[in-house]
């Protein structure tokens, strides 16, 4: 009586126990399920943020603007800078940069990817100052940019900080950009670099990046990854995440230069 009361006992033990290790098996399987749905909701809801933006499109073709809510933005401001040799700690290169056989040793193998002779000093020295371009962003696609041939230097901005101040709130920054079509991808044509500082200038060292790939050592040197889509009929919306914004002097660059005497960037600080 006393072993058949046993093995019942045993029995029942051992009945608990699996059905304890069954519930538990589909408590820990809901709890995933709960969680897949709960991160698919916030990417679903991430998309409609998007997709819900009641912005019109910048009234020009080359406007960087940066979102301030959902239906509101400002546009950046557009500077000039000079190709320089690369340094790691600046002094004052802009300076030094009057010199026109200094300027023509700066940009050193650039003769041939401006179409410049290396007689002419004073076109390479005039020529060093970059601006806006409405280039075609269909040239882009077909045509590599003059920008390969800056690589390893520094494009260098005079002053230590851009006109535009931008609050840091801990959210995804956004920048719609308007171009002359959004057929091609964003991140073939446009860059986002936080420059080095100085009290006189900001800098950035140029780098080969294909397809837009930032890797750790690109991000290291300043280079900051970003999300991009299309927007309404000719515009590009590039999303900043907020796991990569910190306080600083950034810049936008659009790859789809003529030369190097063309450098489109727009600039905005991060305090």
């Amino acid at each position: 009586m006393k072993k058949t009361t046993l093995l019942l006992a045993l029995f029942l033990s051992v009945t608990s126990i699996s059905a304890y290790a069954d519930s538990v098996r589909t408590i820990v399987e809901n709890s995933e399920s709960i969680t897949s749905n709960v991160q698919q909701n916030q990417i679903s809801n991430q998309s409609l943020e998007a997709d819900s933006l009641t912005l019109d499109e910048p009234e020009f073709v080359n406007s960087y603007c940066i979102l301030t809510s959902d239906s509101t933005y400002t546009a950046l401001p557009k500077e000039t800078g000079i190709v320089g040799p690369h340094k790691n700690k600046t002094t004052s290169l802009l300076g030094k940069i009057g010199k026109i056989a200094d300027a023509a040793s700066a940009i050193g193998g650039l003769g041939s990817a401006v179409g410049l002779s290396a007689n002419s000093s004073k076109t390479v020295l005039s020529g060093v100052k970059a601006s806006m371009t409405a280039m075609s962003v269909s040239d882009v696609a077909d045509a590599a940019s003059a920008l390969t041939g800056a690589v390893g230097m520094d494009i260098i901005f005079s002053g230590k900080a851009s006109s535009f101040n931008y609050k840091k709130n801990g959210q995804d920054i956004c920048i719609l950009i308007k171009a002359e079509n959004n057929e091609y991808d964003p991140h073939s044509l446009y860059r986002l670099v936080k420059f080095s500082t100085t009290k006189k200038e900001r800098r950035i060292q140029w780098l080969q990046i294909d397809s837009g790939v930032i890797d750790e050592d690109a991000k290291n040197k300043g280079y900051i990854p970003f999300h991009a889509e299309k927007y309404g009929k000719q515009s590009y919306l590039l999303t900043i995440p907020s796991s990569c914004i910190e306080k600083g002097e950034y810049g936008i660059v659009f790859m789809g230069v003529e030369s190097v005497q063309h450098i489109p960037v727009a600039t905005f600080s991060i305090s």
